[in-house]
Parts: structure tokens; C-alpha cells; sequence
């Protein structure tokens, strides 16, 4: 049989692989398969192994690995584990026995070491032999994750959420929409057994491949299983296969944790994976409102992650697999946990080497007819170029061979190909690929599908320099990271001397690109310096385009101090181009988003900065007239509704703020939340019939939830008016 692996899933005996065959058809074929983990190091004694791997009813095997870092040939040990379900318990017996250093290969699922062993990644287009049961008995691959062209089959969706906006458990309760083909159905959770064998029925009847929900991980699933179990009615949510013994109301759960990343705490709910149909939550998935199923397929194949897991991963999560894969094909022992300190440095060498990317201080102002160069995915061009890799940086193999690395006391690797480079290469040359399609396509639908897989294949590329640097990465390493920003201060440092030696100015740069204008230079001078900078540097740097104007903004607290981060323009054809605006931030009320966006659309019709002047007593004008939309209570609450991520536990929360009275009203009403949780509310003045039971000691609130309002709430309307009005000024300020 003909066909694709849709998802594949850890049993007692091996694995269970949903295969859609070329006809159509959707099959559940099982295949046994053992993991395995490695021991190596300073204790680990044959004799030893041998006993332990007879407690735990494993079968060891002798062999020879790869130290990572030196190079060299190790003995090692593999431990076969019986049951895929057992690998996890074992590795943690090992881990107590032999220490965590002695552990390699340890942690890696048996889906993807499932995936590595036998060529059958997710979505892999293959030929698969049968025994008559539906065993799994060979198979044979027939394209490559790397194929930018691989046929994919056709793919059914439907879409499960509750009806209106916001977090459901932060609110009353709302009916259920399924979607699917062209159509909603209303579904009343008050029905009971009826709603439960109507979703049932309209799940059987459209049997999608891709269930997407809203709050379905958080909310909805769970909230399903309760009330079929409680009502004791069979909920079939997955897909069955009565010939191969499916089950299709298993629902797999992962579990739920909250985390530091990017200088937020994001929450991540228990993830609910069905049988042979994929579920994907999109509030609980980093990557599926910017790359969709075609992004999700693209990083699922690269990383042998399956689809569902992936999609509640986080990019980071796909590289460190796809390193691992890299390693174990060349026979690295991978490290169970990292365990590889920062070189020691003085505080002469901190200060040298400990910079970051290069910024400047931009002068707030406005400019015009201003080119913006963009390095094409800098970083992780530099690791590829340089051969930059934990192992390849201050290498012992070649010191007086080695790479300097510019203004640090640094140097990589001459001899040995690092890991990290050779991993990412491939990612580099396929998203430029994708990238030079997405431009060339005819139709949209093709254009857009492109743009969001070469859009997962960059969050790749923005994570791989990061994990360079993070502290639990088993491939990272702070000296990498260190020679990685060196180089790249190099380079934007050499690309504004090349525009400053053909006669442009230089207004501003931010680690990877950089704005300079010419009096009357046109958009193809531009593109020659671009070229002029590409052939300097050795990096290819492009033209994101000229802006008809430019502002680059002020600090709120010194109106003479430039913020890198903080400008907005108009490109020559009229594209707005805004960062660290109130638009871009999540904690913006949508009205005021919505009116900023527009007052920048507008600001974009203007040709030059006489023209911008000119239109000032109009835009102040609508500013005017959004003012006193807000004072007539004109705006819908929703659409005055501010979002705020918790940033601690609940019960934590002491100071008086409005956020922090929201916060103790969702907890009063058993709403749960935890650090990373979303939520939403109004500003008020006074808090309405029923705020007082809810807020400290009775008292006046500031805030009520958004999902429980009652009508008899104030708007704090001078709060909003205010916020309307710093919105304004913040993008008409410079003008």
C-alpha cells in the first residue's frame, strides 16, 4: 500500500501508525518497536550495565559512540527498553543508578527515535508492506523531508469553538460551534446526552484529518470528557478502525506548565491528542496563527516531531530535534541533560566579549525618501558561514589554525564541520527556495501557502541562534553565542562604512539591518548599495524597501533620546511599517489599536513630510471625533476590553492595580488561572451592582472581567479618552 504517515503513537508493544493511503483510505497499522538510550562515562562498569539492564528487562548492547565535543570514539553501552511506555520510568532508574552525566540518547520520544530508525517521519510519502492483520512488516520511503515539491494528499477540516470572543471558563457559558464544509452548527451545552451524539454524529459525518478548536486544550475537550463521562455516552472525538482495534474516543493528554520565555511567562494548557485525526488548539499553539496546517506539515517532516505535538511545541523544540536526529545519524552520544559550564572570563573579557547585537540610538524625528537593508537571516548565515557550534568554538584540534573571531578572544573550528551549521545549512537553502516561490506564484492560495512555510522554517532560524546561548540547550553553548553577535557587529558595522563611502547617511541600526538616505537617491541606488554591502561583507543584505517617510520615535520619559525599537513609515508603495507602537502592543484596547492602524493608513497617502504636515489638522480632526465617539459611550465594551497576561500565581497578587482586582474576581467566581493565563477585562469607574462581592473587603474596583459583565458597568470613559489620545500623539508627535 501506497501512501502517507499521518501520525504515529507510542503503545505498549510499539507503535501505532495512522497511514492515509494513496486511495483515501485512513488505516491503523501497528508496528513493534523498542526504544533505546546509551550509557557512557567514568562509572559505567560492564558488570554493572549488565545487572541493571537485567532488574529492568532490558537487553544492553555493546558499542562505540562519539564525544560531542572532542570528537573522539567513546564506549558505550545501548539499553533496548521493552515498551515504548516503559522508557521514560527506566531512564529514570539510570539516571539514579549511573548519574545523569552517564546518560546519552536518553530523552528523545519514541515517536521521533521511531521516526529516525525507520525513515517514517511525519507526513512521509511511503510504500508499506501488510501483514493480513494490518501488521506493519517493511516499508520503504518514497521522498525526503528536504523536497520542496513532496505530494501531500488532500486534508478535511473542521472547526470547534464557543460563540463569542475571549476565554470561555472566563465568562458565562456560550454555546458550541462546529464548522465544517461551508457550515455551522449551534450546539447548546445544556442538551446533555443530545448535545453529546449530535457532535458525535456531525464529527463522523465531515471525519476531518485537522480538528482546529479555540480554547479546546483549556476548555472545551476537557469540559467534553467530563459530561460524557459523567453521562456516562460514548464521545467519539478520534477516528476508529474496527478491523485494527482503534479506540476512537482515546484522547492522549500532555500536561500543562508554565514558563519564562522572551521576558514573559507564557502558560501552555494540557494538550489533548486525538486518535487518528489531528486536534489543534490554536490559543495553544505558538506557531499555528502564523504558518497554518502548511507550516505546521513543513516542521513536522523536518523534525520527526508528530503533527500534534508539534503544533504545541515551540519552534526551539524543533531544532534541538532536528540537531538530534543529525547527531544520531552521525553517531554522537547526546547529552541526557547539559552539563558543559562557561569558560571562566575576566571581567575584562566579560565586558569585550558579552555585548549583543549592535544597536544604535536613532535621533527621534522624521525623515524622508529613507532606504531600509535587511540582512537576510544574519545569524544563523554567520553560524553556517563561520562554522560556528558549541564544539567548534576554541576548539583543541587546530589553536594555531583556528578562525579569529572579530573584537573577542575567540576563534572556531577549521577542521571539523560543526553540528549546528550542518543542521541549519538545509534550513537556509529551502527557505530561500520557499521564498523565491512564494514571489513567483501565480495564484494566492499557492503565494500563501508558501509564505507560511518558509515563515516556520525562519522561526527555526531565529530560534537556533537563541538556543546557543540558553542555558538547559544540550547543543548551546555561551562562547558560540558570544562569537555569533561578534561577527555579526562586524558586518553591520562594515555595511555602514560601505553606505557612508557611496555618500548615504546613516539614520539608524538594529543588529541585522540598517536605514541610510541620500538627497534624491532612487530606489535602484539603493538596491546597488545593497549589492555593494553583499559583495563587501560576503552576506547577502536586501532592500526592504523606501519609505516615502520615516519617524523614528522618542522615549516616553526624555523626548530627546531615540528608541531603537520604536518607529513607524510608509513604503513607497503605501505599506505601513510601525514597531513598539500601541497597534503592535496586546494590552491595547481594539479600539485604539484599530484607530492608530487607520490614522498610519492615512498618515501613508502623504508623498513626503510637507505633504504629512499638511494633512495634520485633518488627522487631529478624526482623533476629535474618536474622542467623542468614547465620551458618547458609543464604543461597544469588547471593543474597550484590555488584555494582560498573569505574570504569577493568583493569590500573589497584592498591589491595588486593576489587572490584580480582575484577577481576584476570575478566582472568586472558580475560574482557574496560572501563571502565562490571558486575561481580559473593562476599566470601570466604580465596578457595577455586583463588583463589591467580588473585590477586597467589598470596596470600589477598577476593573471587571470582560466575560462577566452585567450591564450596569461605567467605563472609566476619561481612562480610555486618555489612552486614545497617547495612541495619537505617539505616531503625530514627530510630525
Amino acid at each position: 500500500m501506497t501512501g502517507w504517515v499521518l501520525d504515529v503513537a507510542a503503545e505498549s508493544e510499539g507503535v501505532a501508525v495512522w497511514f492515509r493511503a494513496a486511495s483515501g483510505e485512513t488505516r491503523l497499522l501497528r508496528a513493534p518497536f523498542c526504544p533505546s538510550f546509551a550509557l557512557s562515562g567514568r562509572g559505567v562498569r560492564e558488570e554493572k550495565v549488565l545487572a541493571a539492564a537485567r532488574r529492568w528487562g532490558c537487553a544492553a548492547v555493546s558499542r562505540e559512540g562519539i564525544d560531542f565535543f572532542s570528537g573522539k570514539a567513546a564506549p558505550a553501552w545501548t539499553l533496548v527498553v521493552p515498551s515504548p511506555l516503559s522508557l521514560r520510568e527506566t531512564v529514570r532508574k539510570a539516571e539514579r543508578a549511573f548519574g545523569a552525566e552517564a546518560l546519552h540518547d536518553a530523552d528523545i520520544a519514541p515517536e521521533q527515535q521511531f521516526a529516525y530508525a525507520t525513515g517514517l517521519y511525519p507526513l512521509a510519502r511511503a510504500e508499506v508492506d501488510l501483514s493480513p492483520g494490518g501488521a506493519l512488516l517493511a516499508s520503504r520511503v518514497l521522498d525526503s523531508p528536504w523536497d520542496a515539491d513532496a505530494p501531500l494528499p488532500a486534508f478535511a477540516e473542521a472547526h470547534l469553538a464557543t460563540a463569542g470572543i475571549g476565554h470561555p471558563a472566563h465568562g458565562r457559558v456560550r454555546p458550541l460551534e462546529f464548522s465544517a464544509d461551508g457550515r455551522t452548527h449551534v450546539l447548546l451545552w445544556e442538551d446533555g446526552e443530545g448535545f453529546l451524539r449530535e457532535l458525535s454524529r456531525l464529527i463522523d459525518a465531515h471525519d476531518p484529518d485537522l480538528l482546529v478548536t479555540e480554547y479546546g486544550d483549556d476548555y472545551i475537550l476537557p469540559r467534553l470528557l467530563a459530561l460524557a463521562a459523567r453521562l456516562r455516552v460514548p464521545l467519539r472525538l478520534g477516528r476508529g478502525d474496527r478491523r485494527a482495534g482503534g479506540d476512537a474516543g482515546a484522547v492522549l493528554l500532555s500536561r500543562q506548565r508554565s514558563y519564562f520565555s522572551y521576558g514573559q511567562v507564557v502558560f501552555r494548557a494540557a494538550g489533548h491528542a486525538l486518535s487518528g485525526r489531528w486536534h489543534v488548539d490554536a490559543r495553544n499553539s505558538f506557531l499555528f496563527a502564523d504558518t497554518g496546517l502548511p507550516g505546521l506539515i513543513e516542521l513536522s517532516r523536518l523534525s520527526g516531531i508528530p503533527l500534534q505535538r508539534m503544533a504545541r511545541s515551540s519552534p526551539g523544540t524543533a531544532i534541538s530535534a532536528m540537531q538530534v536526529a543529525l547527531a544520531l545519524r552521525k553517531g554522537i552520544l547526546v547529552p541526557y541533560k547539559k552539563r558543559e559550564p562557561e569558560g571562566f572570563k575576566t571581567a575584562q573579557e566579560l565586558v569585550e566579549t558579552d555585548k549583543g547585537g549592535l544597536t544604535y540610538l536613532p535621533r527621534p524625528g522624521l525623515h524622508e525618501n529613507v532606504g531600509e537593508l535587511d540582512f537576510a537571516s544574519m545569524y544563523p548565515s554567520l553560524m553556517d558561514r563561520y562554522n560556528i557550534s558549541p564544539e567548534t568554538v576554541n576548539c583543541r584540534c587546530c589553536p594555531g589554525d583556528a578562525l579569529p573571531v572579530p573584537g573577542i578572544p575567540a576563534r572556531t573550528c577549521r577542521r571539523r564541520r560543526g553540528l549546528v551549521p550542518e543542521t541549519i545549512a538545509p534550513v537556509l537553502a529551502k527557505r530561500a527556495l520557499l521564498k523565491g516561490r512564494q514571489k513567483a506564484a501565480v495564484g494566492p492560495e499557492e503565494r500563501e501557502a508558501m509564505r507560511r512555510r518558509q515563515t516556520a522554517l525562519k522561526w527555526l532560524l531565529v530560534v537556533c541562534f537563541g538556543f546557543l546561548g540558553y542555558k538547559n540547550a544540550r547543543f548551546g553553548r555561551i562562547e558560540a553565542h558570544e562569537a555569533t553577535t561578534a561577527w555579526g557587529r562586524e558586518k553591520l558595522l562594515s555595511a555602514k562604512e560601505v553606505a557612508e563611502a557611496a555618500g548615504f547617511s546613516f539614520l539608524h541600526g538594529l543588529t541585522d539591518a540598517l536605514w541610510v538616505v541620500r538627497e534624491g537617491a532612487t530606489e535602484d541606488d539603493y538596491r546597488r548599495l545593497a549589492e555593494a554591502i553583499t559583495a563587501e561583507t560576503g552576506m547577502p543584505i536586501a532592500l526592504e524597501g523606501v519609505y516615502r517617510w520615516i519617524a523614528f520615535l522618542p522615549s516616553r520619559g526624555n523626548p530627546r533620546v531615540g528608541v531603537p525599537n520604536r518607529f513607524a513609515g510608509a513604503f513607497c508603495g503605501g505599506e505601513v511599517k510601525a514597531r513598539g507602537v500601541a497597534m503592535r502592543r496586546s494590552d491595547t484596547p481594539p479600539f485604539v489599536a484599530r484607530f492608530q492602524r487607520g490614522l498610519l493608513l492615512r498618515m501613508a497617502e502623504a508623498r513626503g513630510i510637507d505633504e504629512l504636515r499638511a494633512m495634520l489638522p485633518a488627522l487631529r480632526e478624526s482623533v476629535e471625533a474618536a474622542a467623542m465617539e468614547i465620551r458618547e459611550g458609543r464604543v461597544p465594551p469588547e471593543a474597550l476590553s484590555v488584555a494582560r497576561r498573569l505574570s504569577k500565581e493568583p493569590e500573589r497578587y497584592a498591589a491595588e492595580t486593576a489587572a490584580a482586582e480582575v484577577t481576584r474576581e476570575l478566582a472568586g467566581r472558580g475560574v482557574a488561572l496560572r501563571p502565562g493565563s490571558r486575561i481580559r477585562y473593562l476599566l470601570v469607574d466604580g465596578g457595577g451592582r455586583k463588583a463589591a462581592r467580588h473585590a477586597r473587603g467589598g470596596g470600589k474596583q477598577h476593573g471587571r472581567a470582560a466575560g462577566f459583565l452585567d450591564g450596569s458597568e461605567s467605563p472609566d470613559l476619561q481612562k480610555y479618552e486618555a489612552i486614545l489620545r497617547e495612541a495619537a500623539e505617539e505616531v503625530l508627535g514627530s510630525c
